[in-house]
């Protein structure tokens, strides 16, 4: 019989791979410990640096891509175990004993029996439970007005954005546009736009492309007021947060 918990290795072989969207029976925990993944659905995009993780509840449709050689370790819990904060997907924080317990029990057979592997397969849930949540998530609105104004801005993230021209690209009142983006993404215009800028930066960091391109690509006027963006954010340059 199946156990509640299993654990086991994520890529490390295969760089920039992609899986479309797809549903699992159980709920999962992504670990990224090197590389980076990015996971989509319905409500939005999660990014998934090393040492964070995404909790993927079960039956949630997510398509996941992965940027340079990703490796990491993936844990299924059957969908009886449910934690109430996380009944959506969310990226944790993977804390150094939980990372070090997930290298302890990747070598247990998936059909454990003794009473040491039940015990530590039951502090990897606790740990689970009690891991800090991360920020790394990019509403998206279902408002249609919204939504094509958000899919112009990831399509041209370069695009220089005044709260008029926005309004107008939605037909509706600069007001109206405040009010509704805030009610539906929790978020202003602006920091989502902030928010989509580091997720890109991530993405684009983590494959190689210099500082200088990055900036280019987001439509800064000079790499050095990305850097003090990016630094504002993420608390290190953006140099020092890939090596960290």
């Amino acid at each position: 019989m199946a156990r509640p918990v299993a654990v086991m290795a994520m890529g490390g072989e295969i760089p920039d791979w992609e899986m479309g969207a797809h549903t699992h029976l159980k709920s999962q925990l992504m670990v990224t410990q090197s590389g980076m993944l990015t996971v989509g659905t319905a409500e939005g995009m999660w990014v998934v640096p090393p040492r964070t993780a995404i909790w993927i509840p079960a039956g949630v449709s997510h398509s996941v891509t992965s940027f340079g050689l990703s490796k990491g370790i993936v844990v299924f819990l059957d969908s009886e175990i449910v934690f109430e904060h996380l009944r959506l997907c969310t990226v944790l924080e993977v804390s150094t004993f939980l990372n070090v317990l997930l290298e302890r029990v990747i070598d247990i057979p998936q059909l454990y029996e003794t009473e040491e592997d039940i015990r530590l397969m039951q502090v990897v849930v606790d740990e689970i439970a009690q891991a800090q949540q991360q920020w790394f998530y990019l509403p998206v609105p279902k408002d249609k007005r919204l939504k094509k104004l958000t899919d112009e801005l990831i399509r041209m993230p370069d695009m220089e954005l005044r709260l008029e021209l926005a309004a107008d690209l939605c037909h509706i009142s600069q007001r109206t546009l405040t009010r509704l983006f805030l009610k539906e993404t929790g978020l202003s215009l602006n920091d989502w736009k902030r928010r989509l800028h580091i997720l890109l930066a991530l993405q684009w960091l983590h494959e190689g492309k210099p500082v200088q391109i990055v900036a280019q690509l987001l439509g800064y006027e000079s790499d050095s007021s990305f850097i003090a963006m990016f630094k504002k954010i993420m608390k290190s340059p953006p140099k020092k947060y890939l090596k960290q």
